[in-house]
């Protein structure tokens, strides 16, 4: 029972984070984070989209919601 309640508090992501020319001497933020377990892959192009794929991902319950 602790094994099953701890691997539902923790998740295993690969982020893959690069910098695109996109001309004109311009760059922009380019991403995909992964979730292992699933393989659902979303893809971003600024930190804040990051942060919500990952919210998508594993919601993050406070500890009144934890079982």
């Amino acid at each position: 029972m602790r094994e099953e309640r701890k691997q539902e508090r923790s998740q295993l992501f690969t982020l893959r984070v690069w910098v695109e020319d996109v001309g004109d001497g311009r760059t922009e933020l380019r991403g995909t984070l992964k979730h292992i377990l699933t393989g659902e892959t979303h893809h971003f192009r600024d930190w804040q989209t990051l942060i919500q794929c990952l919210e998508a991902l594993y919601p993050v319950k406070t500890p009144a919601q934890l079982p």
